[in-house]
């Protein structure tokens, strides 16, 4: 603010200092001329010119009374603001230069978290797909000895009663033997029915 009114107060010197010239050296080309002058023969009257300098000075002086102090003070503030918007668009420039940044950062930190969780659900799925397909073959081997064990169980229990069948066939056919003379026709023909009466299954 202090500049424009430094800056207005030269302009009003300067233009009063040339009116002042001006002035001078109408008089001074005036006074030799004795009739009149230069000034005469131009139409001009060196009062009215000094009248409209006096004028012209005191409009000027109204003006910066009224008119150049508040426009300057105008232009002054409106510098200011300008000032302050250009300083507040720095300062959201480096808060925007800042949060990209961090948000740059954040966004790699999620990426590595991801890809950290992704090989983490990755190993576990391979550990439990192991973990199943062991428990699957034990379970399987178990099922495979139980099924064994039972058809030795079973077979055992068949071998068991053959005896117990053959015994009694050998003791019946030992008896009829005994009993009853034979000869080799009636003697195979004991076997062959006892062989017959065994079971097939």
């Amino acid at each position: 603010m202090q500049n424009t009114k430094y800056r207005a107060i030269n302009y009003v010197l300067y233009t009063a200092i040339l009116m002042g010239i001006c002035v001078n050296n109408a008089f001074a080309a005036e006074a030799p001329a004795g009739d009149g002058g230069l000034l005469s023969l131009l139409g001009i009257d060196p009062k009215t010119i000094t009248i409209q300098v006096i004028g012209f000075l005191i409009v000027l002086a109204v003006l910066w009374k009224f008119v150049f102090g508040k426009v300057g003070g105008l232009l002054e503030d409106r510098r200011n603001e300008i000032s302050t918007q250009l300083e507040q668009l720095r300062t959201d420039r480096d808060e925007l230069d800042r949060l990209t940044v961090e948000t740059r950062q954040r966004l790699a930190d999620i990426e590595t978290e991801a890809q950290a969780k992704i090989q983490a659900a990755i190993e576990q799925g391979n550990a439990e797909r192991q973990q199943i397909l062991a428990q699957a073959r034990q379970e399987a081997d178990d099922e495979v000895a139980r099924a064994r064990a039972e058809i030795q169980r079973e077979k055992d229990e068949a071998i068991s009663e053959l005896r117990g069948v053959v015994a009694e066939l050998a003791i019946e056919a030992a008896s009829k033997i005994i009993s009853e003379e034979l000869n080799a026709e009636r003697h195979q023909h004991i076997i062959d029915a006892s062989i017959s009466r065994l079971p097939t299954e």
